[in-house]
């Protein structure tokens, strides 16, 4: 079997919904990827089959759909860049919930983990300037708001 790590983008936000759905049901099955993804359950089993090709799950035609040890670190840091991502452009650059979310899901696919960590020093930085009163919150808000 190929143990190959690059993944599409796709192939990602599979990973990802596995591990949601596994942590909130403690199963995933075929529909409730499809559904939680929007897409069609034929879209979701060609993408378990790559995936099982990948080592990154464990499949079986009308079966439940469980991660490998592979797979979860995969979608664990996949979750984890997303995370980052989701706070610094809530609480950093100050873009609404919904925003901040859906471009975390972009972004989040296009950086490796030592970026993604270096936006969280970054984060976390600037968090504690603005809590010190070094960086006055009014001041940061009008600067990061200009257009």
């Amino acid at each position: 079997m190929k143990k190959t790590t690059k993944l599409t983008t796709s192939l990602e936000d599979y990973l990802e919904a596995i591990l949601f759905l596994e942590e909130k049901n403690r199963v995933a099955r075929v529909k409730d990827i499809a559904d939680f993804l929007s897409v069609q359950m034929p879209s979701v089993t060609g993408a378990l089959k790559t995936l099982r090709t990948k080592d990154l799950v464990e499949y079986e035609r009308n079966s439940f759909i469980n991660l490998t040890k592979e797979g979860m670190k995969i979608a664990k840091s996949i979750r984890k860049k997303h995370d980052i991502l989701h706070g610094f452009l809530k609480d950093i650059l100050l873009l609404p919930e919904d925003i901040a979310d859906d471009e975390a899901c972009k972004i989040e696919h296009s950086i490796d983990q030592s970026t993604a960590q270096r936006i969280s020093n970054l984060s976390s930085f600037i968090s504690e300037l603005i809590k010190e009163n070094k960086i006055d919150a009014q001041k940061w808000q009008a600067i990061i708001s200009e257009s």
